[in-house]
């Protein structure tokens, strides 16, 4: 064995490896270990450093922390006092206002009251005008006297700054020195103030900030005393420790608590002679470890051992934070290490010899056997086998090497026949794949046509697609989205999205195609400025995964949805104005119930107290203002199209060409009126007061914005609508007629147009405001549309204001006959009336009073009830009734509900139904009186007498029905 090359070879390969393996190990890793376990020892007293340092850190935010806690509980406590003495103030005031005390008493009382006020050591409460005249203060000093010309330190005006901020703000907060309590010397004073306007004063309070700052000392105390303790019990390595001292060299913190308190500026050190003190200070402004000879407790006096220390300033409170660790110590781990590590190396290096003697004879002596009959085979004796049995790697080679022996042999015998077969296989093949080339060849042109057809789809249809690739380049573009971008499909395939965009679009797109890229399907909108005008697209990205799950590229889908937003905005803004409207009726009605009862009383107090001299000229302005008020409630009513109407066919030339002689005759002459001349009559159906109303109000608008004359234009058109007609909400397909007031004013702002109709909104210096919405609800109730369209102004052609109507067109109409003339009612009703017996159904209490007083001064005897059940109950159990007088809107049963109930039990009853709605509950019955509210004794007296004239009131509801019938046949 020891005569084989191969065997004497690997041996002592593999002495020589693990012979310089092991000395490698030991020159190269042990020095380095043992010098990285040292800066391993030695960083870790820099860690255990840092980490100190960021717990002082900690320590001083949860102290500023807690200052700004502190700070925020004294402003809270000065909130609430300076609350409790306006609440005080209030109360004082209060009683002088409602008499029990002057005037004079309450400011006395509010100045003791504020004086007597006093919280915790030396809080109180004072009070200023806005003259700077202190009014409260518990200083004689300060009391009652003229204190404007206090400054602070900056010379700013103490007591003006705070009254200005107090009337501008209301409340507020200012720090300023100031005196303290039986003190010479000014302190920082945090204060808070409140305005009073209603009193006319400014109270306010104060804290001491000293106050503050002493409860944060107190904490800071309490956590230097934990940090103290924490670090006694820290070491480093054996006997290392932490200490703080600050730029005074005065330590603060040391686990010797002899030495804490004391300077250590005069401490040296041995191998500098400098002191130890500002060696420190110096290597925490370098950032590195102070090297230094020291003594130890076993050995004092001899200062011959080295020590290391790390140092950190801390600014905040101008702390240095110290490590302190022998340096012995810190190596003796990686001595210890080092010798462990030479040990193993050794024991190693011996038992990888012995099994490397031990493997390599294994190895060698069957590989021989192998070699033998390799040679035998290469000699031509293909019958040769190595022999070898066993089960690891030679042992496969071995079995390997006689069957490839055994294999050769064979395919020696059969490797002509293989080739024959081959040969035959090839030519198969080849005859395959000349077919799969044609039909591949097909394929392809069935492509192209497939693509091709996609192409012209894709163009025809309404949107614009393209596609993206991860890196934003134009794969495909129909050419609708071509266009979109201005350019042709040629232009964009293959270009990049921000050359073709542009570098402020991508940005604006640049977020939604990073969320598409990371796999989300993305849609938004974005506006393109074109031809002047603004496109509204509304586009989709979709992701397009590729084989591998990852987003390859991105679909866009954008169609225009300009006209769909312009329609979304109209329609919210007529729901807007429907809000609007909703509400203006319910004030309306609940206003008409007061003016009915202001207006009621004021009459009744008219007629009974006329002998009082000069009564009537109190009495008869106030009734002038409730027609005022019912004239606007009318308005609101008409905006809220919640008005009575009369509708009747009118024919609307001829009104207009009535109507233009009244303005021409009330306009100044620098005003051109023009009206539709003869020619085809237009007929619509709307309620012909409201109408002349509407147009008249108009006209007055257009006056007022022509303050230096102008031209005013009423033109009638019709007008058929199919689809896609806008005006304040979308016009439902019909026939129309359009009426157009053109004027050429000053026209409307953007703003005055977005509020044009609001109730009360006016951009003249008088009126009410409700001129504009008066005609819009009319317009809207009588099944309408409006529309205003103005461009500001004055002189121009196309500048002025013009407002557009849209009311439902009828065919022309034979004209009803006159129906006679009613004769004029007395103020009092026939004496055949008087006793009769009247019911009154009126939830509202002050209302059913006013209307009980004028039936009774009329004659009649009255009952009463709250509510149409009562009511109800009432007719079936009192014989006798003549009159019925009942609200519409009641709880229970309805006024037009009690009104068919009762004509049903006592036909011969006479019914008068008070409302200021439009009927609410359905057709009142055809002889019944509607009273509006609010009403007059007059009024009254008027329904009365229709309602007693049932043949007359039967005549005019034939007459109705006829003119309706009329309305609809059209």
């Amino acid at each position: 064995m020891f005569r084989s090359r191969l065997f004497l070879r690997l041996f002592s390969a593999i002495l020589l490896t693990l012979g310089l393996f092991s000395s490698a190990v030991y020159l190269l890793s042990v020095p380095l270990i043992e010098e990285t376990a040292y800066e391993i020892e030695r960083d870790a007293s820099r860690t255990i450093l840092d980490n100190v340092f960021e717990l002082v850190s900690k320590i001083r935010g949860g102290l500023e922390e807690q200052r700004a806690i502190t700070v925020e509980s004294y402003k809270t406590r000065l909130r609430d006092m300076v609350s409790a003495a306006a609440g005080s103030i209030d109360h004082v005031h209060a009683r002088a206002d409602r008499g029990e005390i002057t005037r004079e008493e309450a400011n006395r009382l509010v100045a003791e009251g504020l004086q007597a006020l006093r919280y915790g050591s030396d809080g109180y409460i004072w009070a200023t005008d806005y003259n700077s005249v202190i009014l409260s203060h518990p200083s004689p000093d300060y009391q009652g006297h003229d204190k404007s010309d206090l400054r602070d330190n900056t010379g700013r005006y103490i007591l003006p700054t705070i009254i200005a901020t107090a009337r501008r703000e209301g409340e507020g907060f200012l720090t300023y020195p100031w005196w303290r309590p039986n003190g010479d010397e000014r302190a920082p004073k945090l204060s808070y103030f409140r305005d009073l306007p209603q009193r006319g004063v400014v109270v306010g309070t104060g804290a001491y900030l000293a106050d503050v700052d002493a409860e944060v000392e107190r904490r800071k105390a309490e956590a230097i005393e934990d940090l103290r303790q924490a670090l006694r019990n820290l070491r480093i390595a054996r006997t290392g420790y932490l200490y703080i001292f600050d730029s005074a060299n005065r330590m603060i913190i040391h686990p010797n608590a002899n030495i804490e308190n004391t300077a250590f500026g005069t401490l040296v050190n041995p191998v500098t002679g400098k002191p130890i003190g500002e060696e420190l200070k110096i290597a925490a402004a370098k950032g590195e470890p102070l090297t230094y000879l020291w003594d130890k407790p076993d050995d004092p006096g001899n200062y011959a051992y080295e020590k290391i220390s790390w140092v950190r300033h801390f600014q905040g409170f101008d702390w240095y934070i110290a490590s302190s660790v022998y340096v012995e110590e810190l190596r003796r781990s990686s001595v210890a290490l080092g010798n462990r590590i030479l040990a193993i190396a050794v024991a190693l290096m011996l038992t990888g010899g012995l099994l490397g003697y031990v493997a390599v004879r294994r190895l060698v002596a069957p590989l021989r056997r192998l070699a033998d009959a390799a040679a035998q085979v290469r000699a031509g004796d293909l019958n040769a086998e190595s022999g070898i049995r066993r089960d690891d790697e030679i042992g496969l080679l071995a079995t390997a090497f006689d069957g490839m022996v055994g294999r050769v042999r064979d395919n020696i015998a059969t490797l002509d026949s293989r080739v024959r077969d081959r040969t035959a296989a090839l030519e198969d093949a080849n005859t395959r794949l000349r077919a799969a080339m044609a039909s591949q060849d097909t394929a392809r042109r069935a492509l192209a046509e497939s693509e091709g057809r996609q192409r012209v789809i894709l163009d025809a249809i309404p949107a614009s697609i393209a596609g993206l690739d991860r890196d934003e380049r134009l794969t495909f573009a129909n050419r609708r989205w071509a266009e979109l971008v201005g350019r042709t499909k040629a232009e964009v395939i293959g270009q990049a999205l921000m050359s073709i965009v542009g570098r402020r679009a991508h940005e604006a797109l640049a977020p939604h195609l990073d969320r598409c890229r990371a796999g989300e399907v993305v849609t938004f909108e974005y506006s393109l400025p074109r031809g002047g005008k603004t496109l509204i697209t509304k586009t989709t990205l979709i992701p397009h995964p590729g084989a591998d799950g990852a987003v390859s590229g991105l679909f866009v889908l954008t169609l225009d949805v300009t006209d769909e937003k312009q329609t979304e905005r109209q329609l919210i803004e007529a729901q807007r104005l429907k809000a609007v409207g909703q509400l203006s009726g319910g004030l309306a009605h609940d206003f008409n119930n007061l003016l009915s009862i202001i207006i009621g009383n004021l009459s009744a107090a008219r007629e009974r107290y006329a002998g009082v001299e000069g009564l009537d000229a109190y009495l008869e302005p106030a009734q002038r203002a409730g027609r005022r008020g019912a004239d606007i409630t009318g308005r609101l009513l008409a905006f809220s199209r919640q008005q009575p109407l009369k509708p009747e066919p009118i024919e609307l030339c001829g009104l207009l060409r009535d109507m233009a002689v009244l303005l021409r005759r009330s306009f100044p002459s620098s005003i051109d009126i023009h009206v539709p001349g003869d020619g085809p009559d237009f007929w619509t159906i709307a309620d012909q007061t409201q109408l002349e109303n509407a147009l008249v109000n108009l006209a007055i608008n257009a006056r007022d914005a022509m303050p230096d004359g102008g031209r005013l234009d009423i033109a009638i058109a019709r007008r058929g609508v199919t689809d896609g007609l806008v005006f304040d909400e979308p016009v439902r397909p019909d026939d129309y007629l359009e009426i157009r007031v053109r004027d050429s004013g000053v026209g409307f702002t953007a703003e005055a147009l977005a509020r044009a109709v609001e109730p009360f909104f006016t951009t003249k210096t008088q009126g009410s405001g409700l001129g504009l919405s008066m005609v819009y609800g009319f317009v809207k109730q009588s099944r309408g549309y409006f529309q205003i369209d103005s461009q500001p102004g004055q002189g121009a052609a196309d500048r002025g204001t013009t407002v557009t109507l849209l009311l439902p067109r009828a065919e022309p109409v034979a004209r009803l006959p006159d129906l006679p003339t009613p004769t004029p009612l007395p103020d009092a009703l026939d004496s055949g009336w008087r006793g009769k017996l009247a019911l009154v159904a009126e939830d509202n209490d002050d209302v059913r009073q006013v209307m009980r007083q004028q039936l009774v001064e009329l004659g009649f005897s009255v009952v009463e009830a709250a509510s149409g059940d009562e009511a109800a109950e009432l007719i079936e159990q009192i014989d006798g009734l003549s009159l019925l007088v009942s609200d519409i809107v009641m709880p229970g049963l309805s006024g037009i509900e009690l009104a068919r109930r009762a004509r049903r039990l006592r036909p011969a009853l006479r019914v008068v139904l008070v409302s200021g709605f439009s009927v609410e509950s359905g057709e009142p019955p055809p002889d019944a009186v509607i009273l509006r509210k609010p009403w007059d004794k007059r009024d009254l007296v008027a329904a009365i007498g229709h309602a007693s004239e049932p043949a007359r009131t039967q005549a005019q509801a034939d007459a109705q029905a006829d003119a309706r019938g009329g309305g609809n046949e059209a």
